[in-house]
């Protein structure tokens, strides 16, 4: 009897102990090591037992009815290098424990976007790269465009203006097309965007997807690359936290290594001049125009969201007003923004997410010519008569060539427009089975600009027609559905997961712009003017109908292979090639996850990349394969058309054929790096071919063109010191090589629009073909070009010296592509206070700075004023002068300011983008007044600027041309955060 009630305790009792045994408990908190702030969910484990937990919201845990005795305690968190601690665990006490966990610089089982599936970092065969909200936080602006200016290698995002309305110019891996857009395609939370991006704040990150494995999916959309945007979300159980951001700052603008010549300066220049009217002539006055024109301006931003969720549901809300200032006088962007992000599972298995995103965005434009006459206007003409009232510029006794004086107009004239968006996305996921489910994502995008210019009758822009005014409107919608079943099963060590899918997609453009002349001052509606001097409406629509699928497959999550294929069709292309299929390939091998690699304890990654794959070009006219006519001419006082294009059934797609090798390296939780060498060759690209005329038509599109880019890129991230004090450093860079392989028989054409580009097989895209400058005569001042010698087989023999420029030969003479890109960001960390600073760079691009035509014309433009000299550069004044400057002679020198690569520079520049100050209050004395966190900082933006460029700005658009360039803003930015 007594042993059968010692078996009963045995069985009974706690296991591993005799009943009646006392035990300890464990307690503990997880915490950031950097901010001290907690880590709720993060896992603690007592090693080799299954016994452990995770921490709660406050980071705090606690492990009961532990047996006595020493034990390793490990606690990890996705994000965060994993730490142990030797702990002995005592009769009826508590064990105390603190984990301060350091960030780690890779995260393996990180959740990444790509296409229209998920994968982690681990399981990636792809060329992808992810820019996170705190690398996105720095720069203000407000659009996400500007905010990836180096931050992604291989991502080149250019601006040819400081307008804060200006949109940014981006180019994935190089261009890759003639005629057709090269813009990436945009895609929100999974769904492609339809023409409407989130406001910055509400970004959580930002993917780009590069290679054809990574963006095959997306079919005919994605021949230039894919920008994958994922918004904030609300997290299930967590308590509601209320945020705030607010920050106000100024702005001035930066003019770099361009100036213009004061009174003195100009008279002195003339007193030089051969023949000029103004020598000997004594100035008294001096009007620094750019001081007129240009002003300190302020930047305004107010963020505010709630987030949290409850057991089945999340939610994000949030609210912002941006406004940003111009430099230029009366130029200014007004932006209010919302966004809504709900997720609620109905049952176990049926989830509905819903996401609101409204735009309202106000623009206000300088109305007159300042951006340029600032520069052009003599400082010998007075803005103001005597008696203080504004000048004309019609005045007898006003000198300027272009008797301007924009703050005349200034006072009467207007030009406003209003945009307003609106993205709705409804998503509906339920769950079939335990290994497949079904999701539809419905989406709707609606869009409207307004545009209003008024012309005064007192201004010279109005008095030709007596008062003018111009209205317009233009409306876009997008209609998008998207289906899709998806699964992912696994057996033993096998794993597989794929996706089929539909989408259909509908646009529709309507617009209409009338203009009005005799208008009475000051009144701003059509009606009340007295003639319609013209009037145009337009109507377009496309449709996309797709099927796409993909299938993953992994063994023991070390080899990895991919499979996808989409087939499109599209309304825009010839009814015999509307439909195109595209594909994709890659696989991976994760060496570290290898049996010869356990002893590799500091190689957190060691993996091999390959992909291969066909994407689609379809950023072409909606009736760019029709034959179309002109109605709006009549003939005879008749009803008429006539014919304006000739119509091509057989065009078809632009390809891009891409492969891509890569490496990604993680190795003592210290070091992450990621290589890769592309290719990318675009076929069937679209070129306007010359034809006889006897067709009746000059040209027609077809598809005959190639061209390939192909280069290197590098992603490096290290964390260089973390005990206390932290320091990190990213770096990225991007080499690209451009070549056009095949044109239209072959011959060079014009690269429009720019005429001074060329085309021609063997050189890279946007080359420019002009006149080679040879610098200055020394005997006589005059300007010299090269000349080329041929024999009558049109071989060049010979190079000479010529003072004709109509003698001279034209030449291919360098591109305006960079030959690579990049940036630099450090973070120094310590004890809340974190300073960041942030460099891009651009190398290798060709410039033409076209403004000098003009201020730097030597004569030419005798009555517009004249750009500084650099230190370096001198004018001819006396024979045996090695000067870099031809003589200046009113009138100009024999063309020496025509175009010419004499005004070519060398567009490489480093730019310190950023500069961030900022403190993380410490949480014992915010929770002391109630609040979860708070935070203050100062930011500088476009603070320094490094380059030989005599120019303002060596960041120009994407041709090249730097011009009276609206000069961009040096930013100081004061902000303040809380939550609560």
């Amino acid at each position: 009897m007594v042993g059968a009630l010692v078996a009963l305790s045995l069985l009974f009792g706690t296991p591993g102990t005799v009943a009646g045994q006392k035990t300890g408990r464990i307690e503990g908190v997880i915490a950031d090591a950097e901010t001290d702030e907690p880590l709720p969910g993060a896992n603690v484990l007592l090693a080799g037992t299954d016994e452990g937990t995770a921490a709660g919201a406050d980071g705090r845990f606690t492990i009961a009815d532990v047996e006595p005795g020493p034990y390793t305690l490990e606690a990890t968190f996705v994000g965060f290098q994993a730490q142990a601690r030797d702990v002995t665990v005592s009769e009826g006490e508590t064990t105390r424990v603190e984990f301060a966990l350091q960030p780690s610089v890779a995260n393996l089982e990180e959740t990444v976007v790509v296409g229209y599936t998920e994968k982690s970092r681990r399981e990636l065969t792809t060329s992808v790269e992810t820019v996170d909200e705190a690398d996105l936080k720095d720069i203000t602006a407000g659009d996400v465009t500007s905010l990836l200016q180096g931050k992604s290698s291989g991502l080149y995002v250019t601006t040819g203006s400081g307008d804060p309305g200006a949109d940014p110019s981006i180019r994935i891996r190089g261009t890759g097309s003639i005629s057709a857009g090269a813009d990436p395609l945009y895609v929100v939370d999974g769904t492609i965007s339809g023409g409407v991006l989130p406001d910055p704040n509400t970004i959580e990150s930002v993917t780009v997807l590069k290679d054809a494995a990574a963006s095959a999916l997306y079919g005919s959309r994605a021949a230039n690359g894919v920008v994958l945007i994922n918004t904030k979300q609300g997290e299930r159980g967590s308590e509601t936290e209320v945020s705030i951001q607010a920050r106000t700052g100024f702005n001035e603008q930066t003019t770099g290594n361009f100036g213009v010549l004061d009174g003195s300066q100009l008279e002195g220049l003339h007193d030089q001049m051969d023949g000029s009217s103004y020598a000997g002539e004594d100035f008294s006055q001096d009007t620094d125009w750019q001081d007129l024109a240009f002003r300190t301006a302020m930047t305004n931003n107010v963020e505010a969201s709630v987030t949290g969720g409850s057991e089945n549901t999340s939610f994000y809300l949030s609210g912002n007003m941006y406004r940003e200032e111009g430099t230029l006088e009366e130029d200014a962007l007004t932006q209010f923004g919302g966004r809504v992000n709900v997720s609620h599972s109905v049952t176990e298995d049926f989830t509905v997410d819903t996401r609101l995103n409204g735009r309202y965005t106000d623009e206000t434009n300088n109305p007159t010519g300042a951006l340029y006459e600032a520069y052009t206007n003599l400082p010998w003409d007075a803005p103001r008569s005597e008696d203080g009232s504004l000048r004309t510029g019609r005045e007898s006794d006003w000198v300027g060539r272009d008797n301007t004086n924009f703050l005349y107009p200034l006072q009467y004239n207007e030009d406003k427009s209003r945009q307003y968006d609106f993205n709705g996305t409804l998503k509906l996921d339920y769950s079939l089975l335990s290994w497949l489910s079904f999701e539809t994502t419905n989406q709707v995008t609606l869009q409207r600009d307004d545009a209003d210019q008024y012309r005064d009758i007192r201004t010279q822009p109005g008095s030709e027609n007596e008062g003018e005014l111009f209205n317009s409107y233009a409306e876009s919608t997008t209609l998008l559905s998207s289906s899709q079943f998806s699964f992912d099963q696994s057996v033993g060590k096998h794993n597989a997961g794929g996706i089929v899918g539909f989408e259909y997609e509908s646009n529709h453009y309507s617009g209409f712009d009338a203009e009005g002349g005799g208008v009475f001052p000051n009144l701003r509606a059509l009606d009340v003017s007295a003639e319609a001097l013209d009037v145009q409406g337009t109507i377009t629509k496309s449709n996309f109908v797709s099927g796409f699928s993909q299938f993953n497959y992994n063994y023991d999550r070390t080899y990895f292979a991919s499979v996808s294929i989409r087939r499109d069709g599209s309304s825009k292309f010839g009814e015999n090639n509307r439909y195109g299929n595209f594909y994709s390939i890659a696989g991976s091998w994760a060496l570290d996850n290898e049996p010869f690699a356990d002893g590799w304890e500091e190689v957190q990654e060691l993996k091999l990349r390959a992909s291969y794959g066909t994407t689609g070009n379809a950023s072409i006219g909606d009736f760019i394969t029709r034959e179309l006519y002109n109605f709006g001419t009549p003939y005879n006082e008749e009803i008429g058309a006539r014919p304006t294009q000739q119509g091509n059934p057989d065009l078809t797609w632009e390809i891009a054929r891409k492969t891509n090798v890569g490496v990604d390296v993680s190795v003592f939780d210290r070091v992450d790096l990621s290589v890769d060498a592309y290719r990318r060759v675009n076929d069937d690209l679209l070129q306007n071919v010359p034809q006889s005329s006897l067709t009746g038509y000059t040209s027609q599109i077809q598809n005959v063109g190639k061209v390939r880019n192909q280069g290197l890129e590098v992603s490096l991230s290290t964390i260089n010191f973390q005990e206390g004090f932290r320091w990190t450093t990213d770096f990225n860079i991007g080499f690209n090589s451009n070549e056009v392989l095949e044109l239209a028989g072959g011959a060079p054409v014009p690269d429009a629009p720019n005429a001074n580009q060329r085309l021609e097989e063997g050189e890279e895209l946007r080359t420019w073909y002009m006149r080679k400058w040879a610098g200055v005569d020394p005997e006589t001042g005059a300007p010299l070009w090269e000349k080329k010698i041929t024999n009558d087989q049109g071989t060049v023999v010979d190079t000479e010296l010529t003072s004709n420029y109509n003698d001279a030969t034209l030449q291919m003479l360098g591109s305006a592509s960079p030959d690579f890109t990049g940036g630099l960001r450090n973070t120094l960390e310590y004890r809340g206070v974190t300073l960041s600073t942030f460099f891009n760079f651009v190398y290798g691009n060709k410039v033409y700075h076209s403004a000098r035509e003009l201020f730097d014309s030597d004569g030419g433009y005798l009555t517009y004023n004249y750009m500084e000299l650099e230190d370096d550069w001198s004018r001819w004044q006396e024979p045996g002068d090695e000067a870099t400057h031809p003589k200046p002679v009113a009138g100009g020198n024999r063309n020496s300011n025509d175009v010419s690569s004499r005004y070519i520079e060398d567009g490489t520049y480093l730019r310190l983008k950023n500069v961030r100050l900022s403190y993380n209050l410490p949480s014992a004395w915010t929770r002391s007044v109630s609040l979860q966190s708070a935070s203050v900082y100062v930011s500088g933006d476009n603070l320094l600027t490094l380059t030989d460029f005599s120019g303002m700005d060596p960041e120009v658009g994407l041709d090249g041309v730097a011009g009276t360039k609206y000069p961009i803003s040096r930013k100081v930015i004061f902000g303040l955060g809380v939550s609560f």
